[in-house]
């Protein structure tokens, strides 16, 4: 049966492809107490160690294959990494109240985020978005949890995702990824701006694309007024064909 899903046009164009729903890692843990402090802080900084070469080398692909003023949210992203007062925060929680550094971790920067959803000003606001993203890349080095990578999809397809970071957006290969729709974000979502960059269509803030869409699903995706057609009929076909 036919479904059309209204969301945000983000970026103009028309995709159709199969549907691929790119997965959530699994990064939940359980809070347990710990005897080794020092131990714990060495696994944090390796944990950063690793995500630092993770954003470095996106940060060039990005460069490279986009541009520099794109890759410039990876130099915001990286330099979270290093922010003394946020490492000086997590590592006194370890240390302080004898946790894992996945719960210092995840409880400081819930925290930093909270503060920054708080504060009016837009450029501030975005440094949430940036220590999510980071704090997600660094827990998944701690678990040993591999974060999906959407540059691997090797057929044309159409991303369908919760959201997407500015990690998932730059490593997109438009060669097979024909456009995306997300249940978050918006017209100025960093997505959004990139998907624009890159030329290819895509839909934000869906709400429940990720509910809907089944893997396989064949989609339409329209760019320019925001309707996202899953198992679209043939007349819708022919429509957007002729377009």
């Amino acid at each position: 049966m036919s479904t059309l899903l209204k969301g945000i046009a983000a970026s103009s164009g028309i995709a159709s492809g199969k549907a691929y729903l790119l997965a959530q890692p699994d990064l939940s843990f359980k809070k347990i107490a710990i005897s080794d402090a020092e131990e714990e802080v060495h696994r944090l900084h390796s944990a950063l160690n690793a995500a630092k070469s993770d954003l470095e080398l996106i940060r060039q692909q990005t460069i490279k294959l986009i541009g520099e003023d794109e890759a410039a949210i990876f130099d915001a992203h990286l330099l979270v990494l290093s922010d003394p007062e946020l490492l000086t925060a997590i590592t006194g929680g370890i240390s302080d109240n004898k946790v894992s550094a996945e719960t210092a971790l995840t409880e400081t920067t819930n925290h930093f985020v909270q503060f920054f959803e708080q504060l009016e000003n837009e450029y501030m606001k975005e440094r949430a978005t940036d220590i999510k993203d980071v704090s997600k890349r660094v827990l998944s080095h701690l678990l040993g949890v591999k974060i999906p990578n959407p540059g691997l999809v090797a057929e044309e397809v159409v991303i369908v995702a919760e959201d997407l970071t500015p990690s998932d957006t730059a490593q997109l290969n438009t060669q097979f990824v024909q456009g995306f729709t997300t249940n978050n974000g918006g017209h100025t979502s960093y997505s959004a701006i990139m998907a624009r960059s890159i030329e290819i269509p895509a839909v934000v803030g869906t709400i429940e694309a990720t509910d809907i869409i089944k893997q396989g699903d064949l989609l339409i995706v329209d760019g320019f007024n925001g309707d996202v057609h899953i198992n679209p009929t043939r007349e819708i076909v022919q429509y957007y064909k002729a377009l």
